[in-house]
């Protein structure tokens, strides 16, 4: 799995523009191949602050992504922004859930004794 995680700052003047754009990003970027998830979040300390954070299955489906119009519109959001975005791509090769925690709390202090910890 792909996650790519973008932060970005929005000039006050331009929160509703931003939001615009991205709301008519959403639906399209969603039922592309290999899009596992592509939602926006809100800074709860800064309301100006907004993270893009997209999931897809493989490589291949995140460049295709990169490649559409409607992401192309992206590089039109930055004249929206008060500073430069933060942009992060990470292969994720495993995932864990709530057993994670169990574990930890079951293990106690000794650790788990497996990579999940560390």
């Amino acid at each position: 799995m792909i996650l790519a995680t973008l932060r970005m700052s929005v000039r006050p003047e331009r929160r509703g523009d931003l939001l615009e754009t991205i709301r008519g990003m959403l639906e399209p970027a969603r039922v592309e191949r290999g899009c596992l998830s592509y939602c926006l979040y809100e800074d709860i300390e800064d309301r100006n602050t907004f993270i893009l954070i997209e999931k897809w299955k493989t490589q291949n489906d995140l460049e295709s992504h990169l490649l559409t119009d409607n992401q192309r519109q992206i590089l039109a959001l930055m004249d929206f922004l008060s500073k430069q975005p933060e942009l992060q791509f990470n292969t994720v090769s495993r995932t864990a859930g709530i057993e994670l925690i169990e574990a930890v709390i079951k293990a106690g202090n000794k650790g788990t004794g497996g990579e999940e910890c560390r």
